[in-house]
């Protein structure tokens, strides 16, 4: 097992790690994940990370964006456009959007009525654009979304999620030319839980070796 890492987690980072606790959005049990549609007989997973329901808690959401507006600050990404990647992060980066002022756009797929195209909001071709989204872990939906993007005329350079599964998604993104920027690791949350007394030894232990085997 590696090394607990609380000390290096930011005033940001532990107040978003508490809130996924306090308000259910980390569940422990046994259950398919996205990565299950082409991988079905991957091991079930047992941890979800589901930040879908931030948008139900204004605090956690509060949280959520803080850390977000963190790291985003800490790497000094270049980008004048976000662009949230449908539909876990579209609040987050709404409310980060209001915060910060800079204008948002939301890649989705074709609809076939109204004023049609794969983009909601306005943007200029040639732009780049930083891609924002709440989770990763095989990272084809971040790929998708870089494509509608960039078949639009935009650049895309740098994708950011909140938790980062540490299940090759960065270096999927990595061979196709993107980098990936994670507020925080799973591994990260694990470690900070177990010390401050979030989760048991067994549910740490039983979380950690299946990321060692994923």
């Amino acid at each position: 097992m590696s090394q607990p890492e609380t000390e290096t987690m930011t005033e940001k980072q532990r107040a978003f790690a508490d809130a996924l606790l306090a308000v259910g959005a980390v569940k422990f049990g046994a259950f398919r994940l996205k990565l299950h549609e082409t991988q079905p007989d991957a091991p079930l997973s047992p941890i979800y990370v589901d930040l879908r329901v931030l948008q139900s808690y204004p605090d956690a959401l509060d949280a959520a964006v803080a850390v977000l507006g963190e790291l985003i600050a800490t790497r000094n990404l270049s980008f004048t456009r976000y662009a949230g990647i449908p539909m876990a992060a579209t609040p987050l980066v709404a409310v980060l959007s209001h915060m910060t002022r800079v204008p948002m756009i939301t890649p989705r797929e074709v609809k076939s009525h109204g004023a049609g195209g794969s983009i909601n909001g306005t943007f200029t071709t040639g732009e780049t654009v930083l891609a924002i989204d709440d989770v990763v872990s095989h990272a084809d939906s971040k790929l998708e979304a870089a494509r509608v993007l960039e078949t639009n005329g935009l650049r895309v350079r740098d994708i950011v999620v909140l938790v980062d599964r540490e299940q090759g998604g960065p270096a999927q993104l990595a061979s196709a030319g993107y980098t990936l920027h994670a507020a925080v690791r799973l591994s990260q949350l694990l470690d900070y839980w177990r010390a401050s007394g979030g989760i048991d030894d067994e549910t740490y232990t039983r979380v950690r070796a299946y990321q060692a085997g994923a």
